[in-house]
């Protein structure tokens, strides 16, 4: 009877320990400055929503619109998180088989050396013709807008392009530059600078054109 008892106790340690270790884990990332979440595991063809919520407490609000496709890893960019602030992360999935699953909610501080106030990001890169330009201010938009100017240099410090200047929202801004200097002509290649100056910082981004 003893031994039975071992045995069982041993078997359901076992799936215990088993079941632990395939919960996934919060992973927190800073590519170009900005903060991406995401959880370990795989869940391809899963759909999922990632919900965001105050570490002292408050509603839980989704950080995209809409649910997305896991392609498999769930991850979500969260543009408008505040350098040294807790934050509660929650995933919450619809998985292949029609059965819902909620992984969390995480506690993550963002890192204050690892996600910059500005940052700027450029794609593809090196590259021809058109290009995606992103812009990220820290912060959440209902901080308000703040004037910001991102423009390209030459090696020689000649500004070549304004893409943009004027007011911007807090999180992460996409624009679209069509790979032309400011007479319209297309930019030759060569190697340029591209500047970002918002609320008295700059980020640079080195831009390689073919």
């Amino acid at each position: 009877m003893t031994r039975t008892r071992l045995a069982l106790g041993f078997v359901a340690l076992t799936l215990w320990a088993s079941l632990a270790a395939a919960e996934p884990r919060l992973v927190l990332r800073y590519p170009q400055g900005v903060p991406h979440v995401s959880i370990t595991g795989d869940f391809a063809r899963s759909t999922y929503v990632v919900q965001r919520a105050p570490a002292g407490g408050g509603p839980f609000e989704p950080l995209a619109q809409g649910s997305v496709l896991c392609m498999g890893e769930c991850y979500a960019v969260d543009a408008s998180a505040v350098p040294g602030t807790s934050y509660l992360y929650r995933f919450d999935l619809l998985l292949p088989d029609g059965t819902a699953a909620s992984y969390g909610p995480f506690l993550a501080t963002i890192s204050p050396a690892l996600a910059r106030p500005i940052g700027v990001f450029v794609y593809p890169n090196p590259g021809r013709g058109p290009a995606t330009v992103q812009l990220h201010i820290a912060g959440a938009p209902a901080a308000g807008a703040v004037l910001g100017e991102a423009a390209l240099f030459d090696l020689a410090g000649r500004r070549v392009r304004v893409i943009h200047q004027g007011p911007l929202d807090r999180g992460l801004t996409t624009l679209t530059w069509d790979g032309r200097d400011d007479r319209g002509r297309t930019l030759s290649a060569g190697v340029y600078l591209l500047r970002f100056a918002a609320e008295g910082r700059v980020a640079l981004e080195r831009l390689v054109r073919r």
